[in-house]
């Protein structure tokens, strides 16, 4: 029959095994909190690169239809001011032509 002595030594034994075990199965703990921190920055990262990319991209369309825009507006201005320039030039072949047949006739 075991002692008090070696009943009490077993028994801090007991106790001593527990606490390694309670610490190994906290570190694992530890290791998988960090470890799923770690994934969930990494996809946090990913999706905010996307969205980014969305929003460039969404930008880019937006830009490039207010472009289109502008290149139409500008083009219609451009054929207006050469009409108006040709009706001017037309208009100053006539103003030319009355003066050289007017002046002709002094």
């Amino acid at each position: 029959m075991p002692t008090i002595l070696e009943l009490i030594e077993a028994a801090e034994q007991q106790a001593d095994d527990l606490r390694a075990q309670a610490a190994r199965e906290a570190r694992d703990i530890l290791k998988s909190v960090e470890e799923a921190g770690a994934a969930h920055a990494r996809l946090a990262a990913r999706m905010q690169a996307e969205a980014v990319q969305r929003h460039m991209e969404a930008a880019k369309v937006r830009i490039g239809d207010e472009i289109k825009v502008l290149e139409v507006r500008r083009s219609a201005q451009r054929e207006d001011m050469k009409k108006k320039a040709a009706a001017r030039v037309q208009r100053a072949g006539e103003l030319i032509f009355e003066r050289v047949v007017s002046d002709g006739h002094r």
